[in-house]
């Protein structure tokens, strides 16, 4: 009986696996990101030889924007995976290219009106000073309107926390602090994100 039953199962499985047919997607994706809590950690020693060492958390509100597109497969009739790039600001004077994974997940169908859910990681990589790679947390729901056939648009609200290194100076000179002389550089950015998508 076992038998029986596990090789129905693998027969299904089979079948599922030869009627899975991934299909390809694109997309392009415009956003709005609100920068509302800051925080750093950072520990070196400047030109006096003497060393600072700071940490603080701060409500600190910065307008930003993104641009991105991305190509992936629709898993399924309700999952995407896609990877996104393009360009995205983070706060003031720091923009940054993603290259993110994300997963999206539509109940009524990736074809359908309907809600939206998506998570994506990303690596960061600064396109201004102090070129240190970073890393990047989205998370957000919405509304998917279906505008003809594989043509539809999201309404986007999401969450978003992203690591970075700041650009530290020196307190006398006012230069850039050296590498080998930061023990610690580490803050954090967290923001609301509202954005618009289209797939094809």
């Amino acid at each position: 009986m076992k038998k029986l039953l596990l090789t129905v199962v693998l027969i299904l499985q089979a079948s599922v696996l030869m009627a899975w047919k991934p299909k390809p997607s694109f997309g392009l994706e415009w956003g709005y990101t609100g920068t509302i809590l800051r925080t750093y950690q950072y520990n070196y020693i400047y030109s006096a030889g003497s060393r600072i060492i700071d940490n603080d958390a701060e409500w600190w509100y910065y307008s930003n924007g993104s641009v991105l597109a991305g190509a992936g497969l629709d898993l399924s009739g309700t999952v995407n995976l896609s990877v996104y790039s393009g360009l995205l600001g983070v706060y003031s004077h720091r923009w940054m290219i993603p290259v993110e994974l994300r997963a999206r997940w539509c109940p009524s169908g990736l074809e359908e009106n309907g809600l939206i859910t998506h998570a994506g990681l990303a690596a960061t990589f600064p396109t201004a000073t102090l070129r240190e790679t970073s890393a990047r947390l989205n998370l957000g729901a919405g509304r998917r309107f279906k505008v003809y056939k594989h043509i539809s648009v999201d309404f986007l609200l999401s969450f978003n926390l992203t690591l970075d290194h700041d650009i530290l100076s020196d307190p006398d000179t006012g230069a850039y602090i050296f590498p080998d002389k930061i023990v610690s550089n580490y803050s954090e950015y967290w923001g609301l994100n509202l954005s618009a998508a289209i797939n094809f």
